[in-house]
C-alpha cells in the first residue's frame, strides 16, 4: 500500500484513527504472537524486539479540542482515561493556548507530522513500531514518514555537540531486565498532535522492560527546564502483533519542506 496525502492535516487525522483501530485489534489477537523470533539477536538480555501497537493510541494528553479534531465522540472521550500533562512554564502555556484556540476553530497549527517530515520523539512512541534487538544497537522503525529511532548500547555515549534533531542522539544500557535509554538533542516540538510544547532542551528518560508474554512498558520521564516547571512522567505499555505481522509503505506527500 503506497500512498500519497497531499493534504498534511488528513494525513494527520488517519494516523490517528490507524493507531487507535490497530491497538483495539491486537488487544484480541495478542495470543497470537511468538517469541523470540527473526528480530531478536542479543540473547544476553530480556528480548524486547518485535512488532508492537502502543495501548495508549495517539496521544499523550487527549485534550476536548484534540478528540473533536480526531472525530473521537464526547461519549468516547468521557471513559478515556486522561492523564494530566506536563506544567509548562508562561511563554509555553501560552503558545499551548494559541494553538488550542487554533484547533477548535478548524485551523491547527502545523507540526512536523502535518507538514510530512517526521514523527521524532517523543511523538514516535505514540505509533505502531517494529524494534530489532542486536548486541550493540536497538533500532525502532515505525511504519510512517520513515521514521528510525536508534539506541546505541555499545557504551560509546552521547555525541559531542550533537546537532538537534527529530530523533535526537540515544544511547542505552541495561539494568537487570530492564533497558535505561536517555535520549537528548531533540528538536523543539509538541509532545503529540494536541500540541504541547517541548523545548530543544528536552531530555527523555526511558525504562523498557517486559511485563508478560506478549507486552513491553515504556515508563517516560521528561525533563525540560525551559519549557516545564517540573518533570512530567508518563508510562506507556504495548501489544505485541500477531506473528507474521508486517508494515506496508505509507507516503505522506506535501508541498512544505524543512529547510
Amino acid at each position: 500500500m503506497s500512498k500519497q496525502k497531499p493534504d498534511g492535516r488528513r494525513f494527520v487525522r488517519a494516523l490517528m484513527a490507524s493507531a487507535v483501530l490497530a491497538a483495539a485489534a491486537c488487544a484480541g489477537a495478542a495470543s497470537a504472537a511468538d517469541a523470540p523470533h527473526d528480530l531478536y539477536g542479543d540473547p544476553a538480555h530480556p528480548d524486547l524486539s518485535g512488532m508492537w501497537n502502543p495501548d495508549q493510541a495517539g496521544s499523550y494528553v487527549m485534550t476536548e479540542a484534540l478528540a473533536a479534531s480526531v472525530g473521537i465522540p464526547a461519549a468516547v472521550l468521557k471513559n478515556m482515561p486522561r492523564p494530566p500533562g506536563p506544567k509548562l512554564k508562561p511563554a509555553f502555556q501560552a503558545q499551548f493556548d494559541r494553538d488550542t484556540k487554533a484547533m477548535q476553530s478548524g485551523h491547527p497549527a502545523e507540526d512536523s507530522v502535518s507538514r510530512c517530515l517526521a514523527f521524532g520523539l517523543p511523538r514516535f512512541m505514540t505509533m505502531p513500531m517494529e524494534i530489532i534487538q542486536t548486541p550493540g544497537q536497538l533500532t525502532m522503525n515505525l511504519g510512517v514518514l520513515h521514521d528510525i529511532r536508534r539506541v546505541y548500547l555499545d557504551g560509546r555515549g552521547h555525541t559531542p555537540d550533537a546537532d538537534p534533531s527529530f530523533s535526537g542522539d540515544s544511547v542505552g544500557h541495561w539494568e537487570g531486565d530492564t533497558l535505561v535509554v536517555d535520549t537528548i538533542a531533540l528538536r523543539g516540538g509538541t509532545l503529540d498532535r494536541g500540541g504541547i510544547p517541548f523545548s530543544d532542551k528536552l531530555k527523555v528518560t526511558e525504562r523498557f522492560r517486559r511485563i508478560g508474554p506478549n507486552k513491553i512498558e515504556d515508563k517516560m520521564l521528561f525533563t525540560d527546564p525551559e519549557a516545564f516547571s517540573e518533570p512530567f512522567a508518563f508510562t506507556r505499555t504495548y501489544t505485541q502483533m500477531p506473528a507474521g505481522s508486517r508494515f506496508e509503505e505509507y507516503i505522506c506527500e506535501n508541498k512544505e519542506h524543512d529547510t
